[in-house]
């Protein structure tokens, strides 16, 4: 039987945290090794914890959990981090992204859904809630009655590619939808990072969206 998932917590709200215990605690296949309470009680504690997902809220006392990611981005490169937060406005939204965040789940998630996201994250997806899905796409198309941002270097197939993976689906999930292999949405999105100058998803998305 493979070893559970390490997970870590930073939140400051003890009901959250009381949650978020809950959750994690009920799966097999996850192991919940450290909670703490700030930015600042976690770093740079948990750089040592060899976690596979942290999860963090945004609102934290102190430090924020924006700069907090990018305080450990560069410490636990292997490591996922998912935002756990109840804000969903745009500007969080891009920053957590920008500063490392691999998902972006709301507090108004059921369980089943976070722990969900939590496996689909260590998968290599980026799941996100709904309405945060929505506003990545809502960005990366033109609004009504203006000119479509010039992408030039993008094929239609790549910016095809590039908005499902805006809405956090997974390799295989993009081919099925596309009608091709994942070895072919692994080239698009390699030409992707190439043509838009990136080597990250996150900057991916905020380049394609700012163009």
């Amino acid at each position: 039987m493979p070893a559970p998932f390490r997970i870590g917590i930073v939140e400051d709200l003890p009901q959250v945290r009381q949650f978020l215990q809950q959750v994690i605690t009920s799966a097999k296949d996850m192991e919940l090794v450290c909670i703490y309470r700030s930015a600042e009680e976690a770093f740079p504690a948990i750089t040592e914890q060899q976690l596979d997902v942290v999860i963090t809220d945004i609102g934290l006392p102190g430090i924020t959990g924006i700069d907090l990611l990018r305080k450990l981005k560069p410490f636990m490169p292997a490591t996922q981090f998912m935002v756990f937060t109840v804000h969903d406005d745009d500007i969080r939204v891009f920053e957590a992204l920008k500063a490392g965040a691999n998902g972006y789940m709301l507090k108004s998630s059921t369980a089943i859904a976070l722990l969900e996201g939590i496996r689909e994250l260590i998968n290599g997806g980026a799941p996100m809630s709904a309405s945060v899905a929505r506003r990545l796409v809502d960005h990366l198309r033109p609004a009504p009655g203006q000119r479509e941002p010039e992408h030039e270097d993008l094929t239609a197939r790549e910016r095809g590619v590039l908005d499902l993976l805006a809405q956090g689906l997974l390799y295989k999930e993009i081919a099925a939808r596309e009608g091709i292999s994942i070895s072919t949405v692994k080239q698009h999105i390699h030409s992707i990072y190439k043509k838009l100058h990136v080597g990250s998803k996150e900057e991916a998305l905020e380049k394609y969206r700012s163009r």
